[in-house]
Order: structure tokens, then sequence, then C-alpha cells
């Protein structure tokens, strides 16, 4: 009982059953194979309907189901609203109320009763001493007013979260800086399995999909392939899942492939391909196999011979090859998204989606008349990051919301405790919300924060492309000593190595449906990444223990916008989110020797991204393309940064910042200067060296290729052409 009593929600039931009139009559009614007693409650215009005793082994139950609905839903005009705790599901209380058998609470039309569930009742469960609430096909307005009128009844907002991440309950209580308390997304392997697991499902036939809460039915390449092995051993199942695919079922226009659902996507979607790749060409291919098979044009063996080559047409349209197997990460991690709906919801310029993926948010303060109202369990920290945003408003500026998150990396790390967070604020003066990062400083050291800060702000002199940064110093719960923190604007783009491959595409009517990559996007990244080398080349990015210059690792940001020129989608800028690693090279001696060490470990960094790049995309753009376009960029931008050196050398050769000597900043800083000269004056050089690299890694393909002959034999990572893939049903294997 003392267990009990410790748990909120028994603690509200009590109070309701000792405050609240109770109906002198019970009902008895048969549901779900017995019988159970109901007692109600009516605490002024509201009535609380409890099945017998279910308060005695709530501590128990994992869940117990919750209905919340307005009287006037179920009788016009009547003021109030109407709560249900039950065992078991919940139609337990749900079929009963709508039928008036619960003394005449409310009686609906039978033709109504099915909409009335679904979108005017308010499902929930109890978990734990959480009032769990599901908007389902609800109307965000009702759950919204559900969750007003329970927290009028004293049940503090902490303890009624939100289920279900629907887009409109997102965008309503991340307006009120409250998206902690929409459940939060999986972001372990173990927690997205969970959620795929739950989901599979089939439809007649034997294929398997997984079931998204947006009612979509996403087959994946793997469970494609099932189709393979059914035409060979059990054609009958074979035909009906070809016919559950691609077949118009009786009553309606489409076929399942065809029937659109939400957001581009199908009632059957083919997982991992572009919408209108797989429409244009996949799902034509499979229509045209079912038809020769119903016109009995096709034998047996050719019916085999075709479903392999479309299934080699479905590998070869993926949008990343992990996607072919259900048990990659990246596949997991793409499907939960998918499921979640989370897919649906992507901000324009995101880093990439698996960083959306990690962040949980936390409580921070409700802004009313742009005055923070803060949450219970706001901690220090997220209310000097607050209070920061505050202080650098402009006048007449005032914040309307600001949601914090926490960027989850360690399974370990207790949520709250972690090392970087993100912050999402919007004011008066923004049509869209800003971002902004704030994170520990990587190393405790006294005086490191004011290393970092001058760092940045002399190469950014120079102009590399580091973001805005700010040092922030305060001593959170938990902590020994004060922390040093910086804050730092969220930059837009796509990590490199993680551009989603759609970027790359041509639009679709120019091929981007058949998978065509555009080589000047292609080309415009190479000349990008060269531009992030001269200036990996010119900070001395690099750490000791690996050795690593953390070059094409994914601290490069790409940024995609429109282009004037091209009149289309490009990439335009790089920008680095890290500054770890700069000023790293261990030697700060100005001779040959040190400048060539320095110059063949980053070139042969460099080359390895070249040649990388250039397999991802090597069936659209040669690799003397790459390598050109990469060095192109990487001369630009070095004279670029020369220039700027030299228009104010006094002022760069004088910035000696107050650091602690242990730093070793001021020799550092000289090196990197006398280097920078060094790494323009010697342009011809870095280039044959860069190519003498990317020759060796290539099995001299890259000397064959400026030469004007065929390279000897293909690389193992060459993708092969679209119109290879391009099939005829009939053809032999």
């Amino acid at each position: 009982m003392a267990k009990r009593r410790d748990n909120f929600v028994w603690r509200f039931l009590a109070r309701v059953r000792s405050e609240a009139r109770r109906k002198p009559v019970v009902v008895t009614l048969r549901a779900m194979g017995r019988e159970r007693v109901f007692e109600a409650y009516d605490w002024g215009a509201d009535t609380f309907v409890f099945e017998k005793d279910v308060w005695l082994n709530l501590a128990d139950e994992e869940r117990d189901p919750l209905l919340v609905v307005r009287k006037s839903v179920l009788i016009p005009k009547t003021p109030g609203f109407i709560m249900t705790l039950t065992k078991g599901n919940h139609s337990v209380a749900a079929m009963p109320l709508l039928t008036g058998q619960l003394w005449n609470l409310g009686k609906v039309p039978p033709k109504k009763r099915s909409t009335t569930l679904q979108r005017e009742i308010v499902c929930g469960n109890i978990v734990d001493d959480v009032f769990e609430l599901s908007q389902r096909d609800v109307m965000v307005d009702r759950l919204v007013d559900a969750d007003a009128w329970m927290q009028t009844l004293g049940i503090p907002f902490e303890n009624i979260v939100m289920a279900d991440r629907t887009e409109s309950a997102l965008e309503h209580y991340r307006c009120l800086g409250q998206e902690w308390r929409i459940r939060p997304l999986a972001w372990t392997r173990r927690e997205m399995e969970l959620v795929l697991r739950s989901s599979r499902a089939r439809i007649a036939s034997r294929l398997q999909y997984f079931h998204s809460v947006r009612g979509i039915h996403f087959l994946s390449y793997e469970d494609f392939h099932l189709l393979t092995d059914l035409a060979r051993e059990d054609f009958a199942a074979f035909l009906a899942a070809m016919r559950e695919l691609v077949a118009v079922p009786e009553g309606l226009n489409s076929s399942n492939t065809r029937i659109e659902r939400y957001h581009g996507h199908h009632e059957v979607e083919l997982f991992g391909v572009r919408p209108g790749l797989a429409i244009n060409t996949i799902i034509p291919q499979l229509e045209n196999l079912l038809e020769g098979i119903t016109l009995r044009r096709l034998s047996e063996k050719e019916v085999i011979v075709a479903i392999r080559r479309i299934d080699r047409l479905f590998r070869s349209s993926l949008d990343y090859n992990s996607l072919a197997t259900n048990e990659s990460d990246e596949f997991v991690a793409a499907m939960y998204r998918h499921l979640t709906g989370e897919v649906y919801l992507g901000t324009p310029g995101e880093v990439t989606s698996a960083f959306d993926d990690r962040r949980t948010a936390l409580p921070g303060a409700t802004y009313r008349g742009g005055l923070p109202d803060f949450h219970a369990g706001a901690d220090n920290r997220s209310r000097s990051i607050l209070s920061y945003i505050s202080a650098n408003l402009s006048h007449g500026e005032s914040i309307e919301y600001v949601n914090v998150y926490e960027v989850r990396v360690d399974t370990s790390e207790e949520l709250g405790l972690g090392s970087t967070r993100e912050i999402v604020y919007k004011t008066n003066r923004m049509p869209l919300p800003d971002r902004l990062i704030e994170k520990r400083l990587a190393l405790p050291m006294a005086g490191y924060g004011s290393y970092m800060l001058a760092r940045v702000a002399a190469y950014k002199g120079l102009g590399i492309a580091f973001g805005s940064y700010h040092l922030l110093a305060r001593h959170d719960t938990g902590r020994k000593r004060a922390d040093n923190y910086f804050v730092r604007n969220r930059l837009q783009g796509d990590s490199f190595g993680a551009i989603p491959r759609s970027r790359f595409l041509m639009p679709a009517d120019e091929g981007g449906s058949e998978g065509v990559e555009n080589p000047d996007a292609i080309l415009a990244v190479a000349a990008l990444m060269g531009s992030a080398a001269a200036q990996t080349m010119v900070m001395k990015r690099y750490l000791p223990k690996i050795p690593s210059c953390r070059f094409g690792e994914g601290k490069e940001i790409i940024e995609f916008g429109f282009d004037v020129h091209m009149m289309r989608e490009m990439p335009v800028r790089v920008s680095f989110c890290s500054v770890r690693g700069s000023m790293g090279w261990p030697e700060t001696d100005w001779s040959t020797e040190n400048l060539m060490r320095l110059f063949n470990f980053y070139m042969s960094r460099f080359a390895e991204v070249a040649v990388e790049l250039w397999s991802e995309h090597s069936a659209f753009v040669t690799l003397n393309e790459v390598c050109e376009r990469f060095f192109e960029g990487f001369a630009s931008k070095t004279r670029a940064m020369h220039w700027r050196y030299v228009s104010r050398r006094e002022q760069f050769d004088a910035f000696k910042p107050d650091l602690r000597k242990v730093y070793n900043f001021d020799a550092k800083w000289a090196f990197s200067l006398w280097s920078l000269e060094r790494q323009s004056r010697r342009i011809d050089l870095l280039r044959d060296l860069f190519m003498e690299k990317v020759n060796k890694l290539t099995d001299g393909q890259f000397a064959l290729e400026a030469n004007g002959d065929e390279p000897q034999q293909e690389s193992p990572a060459i993708r092969k052409p679209p119109e290879e893939i391009r099939i005829d049903l009939l053809q032999d294997e």
C-alpha cells in the first residue's frame, strides 16, 4: 500500500473517490468475456468512470486504458468531461459509453459511433505515475483540450505525456517549449529494433512488410528478394504476392503500389528507393511480368529469369547499399524514421537525420509575453542557455518559444549529463526558428576555452569557415566545479559522407527517376571538399594518437542552395562544425623537412577522400574530373586565404592572445602563417604530389585517364550506369 501511495496516479484517484460525489448505482456489464462492475463519480460538471477496484493493483499493472472525452460530444450542449479507467483495452469502456449503457452519459447513433470513437475520444494509458495520451486520428485540438482539462484537475503537466509524435502535436507543443512532454524518439539500435519488430505485418500473401503509423506498408529489398525464391519453389505463393503488389483489387481503381497514402508514399512502398524511381521503373516491370503470367505469354523459366532481373534492378536502385539488408545500422535507423513518421517532419537545412534522431527534448520554459515560466526539471544548464538567448536579443525583440534538446551519443550516460545540447528558438522578429549548439569543452584544462576561441577567431580571420562561437561558464548540478561550455550556431547542410543520393540526382524528366546523377553536382562537391582540404592544411588539424587530420570524417558540412546559373539546387558552400584538432601538427620548426612531412601526410588523406568520392559516383564522372575539380578548389581557397593574410600581414603577425604557455599558441600560429605562404607558393608541387598519391591509390588509372587512354580494368567500386540496368524481361541471364 505504501508503494501505491507514492504513486501520483494512485493519489489522484484516491482524491477523486474521496472528494467527488459517488453515483448510488453501479453498472454491471459483460465485456471481453467476463462481467465487469463500473462505478462513477461526479466532480462538478465532470464525471469519472472507474472499473471497480482498478486502483487496487494499479501499481502492479503495466498499463491501464484511459479515455477522455467532452460530454458535449456525446450529448450536445452538456458541459464537462468524462474520464474512464478500466482494465483490458479501451473498448471495455468505449462501446458501453457510446451506446448509453453507462448511466446514459451518452448515446451516439450507430452510424456515428465509429467516427466519434476515432475522431473525438482521446485514448490513453496509465504507465507508472504518468498519464499517456495518444492522438491517433483525433484532431490535435481534442488532444490539447484533454491535456488542458487534466491540468485544471491539479495534474502537473510533467505527469501528462503525449504518446504519439504526430506532426500536429509536435508543432503545438514545440510552440510552447514543451516538446519534452511528447514521448522521445528511440535513439539506440535496441530501441529502434523493438519498434521495427512490432511493426511487422502481412496483407494476404507471404510477403512481410513494415507497417508505419501513417498506414504505409514498406517493403524492404530483403523481403522483396523472397519473390525470387517463391518463383522457384512455390509458384502459387509467388503469384499471390505479385497480385498483392501490382494487381488492382476488386472495387478499387489502382494497385497497392499505386494507391497514394501520404506525402507521395503509396499503400505499398518499395523502401530505400526514391518514389519517382520506383513508380516509373520497377513497378511497371512488375506489372508487365504479372500481365505476361496472366496471359500465359511466359514460361515458368522465363518468369524466374524476369523476377531475378527485377530483383537486381531494385537492389541497384537503393539509395545506399546498406539498405539491402534489414540488419544494417543504416536500414534500422532509416526504417525507424519512416515508421514513426519523423521522415515527413524534416526541416530543410538539417545536418543529417541521424543527428536529429539522437535528440531528446529536455524541460526548459514556456514563454508568455516574452517572460519565461520555467518547467519543473529544468536544470541550471538549460536555465543558463535561456538566459544567454535572452541577453542577446535586440531592442523590442522577445522570445516566443525555446526547445532544449540533449544530443545523446553515449548509451551509458544519464539523460541530462551529456556533453552536447541543441537549442531551437524563435522570436517575434524571426519568420523561422534559429538553432544553436551548446557543448562542454573537450578538455577541462584551465584556459582551454580561451584557447579554443582564439583559434576560431584567428582562422576565421584567414577565411576558414567556422560558425560563431561564444564561451559560457557555470556550475552544473552533479559537477564538483564550474565547467566551460561554448555556444555556436548550428550549420545548415549535410555532413560529407552522409549526403543523401537524392541530392545528386538529375531532375526526374532528365533521368533522375532512373537514377541518373548530375555530374555538375558531384564535381561541385569535389571542389568544395578541395576548398575544405586547403583550410584543413592551413589550420593544421591533427590528432596525434590516431593519427588523423579529421578530413572527410563528417566534420565538413556541405550546404545546398539554389544556383542561379544552373537553375537548380546545387552544392554552394562548405563549413566546419568542429574546431578540435586545429593547431595539432606536432612540429612547428620552419624547415623544409617539416614542411614536406606535413605536405605528404595531408595530401595522402586528401587523395584518399577524392578517390572515395569518385568511387561512389564513378558511373557519372571520371577520376580525372573529380581530382581536377578537387585540386582547383584547393588551389583557389589557398590563394584566397593567402591574399587575406598578405593584405593584413602586420595585424595577423602581431596577434598574440594572452593564453597559458602550455598551449604554445604563438609558435603554432606563426607556423600556420609561415606554412600558408609556402602552401600558396608551392601549388604546382602540391598538385603533383596530390596526383601522385591518387595514381598510387588507383593503380595508375588516373594517369591513363589524364592521357586520354582507357583504364585497363574497372575499379571494383564502380557502379554500373543506368543503361546497364534497364532490362528486357525475356533476355537470357
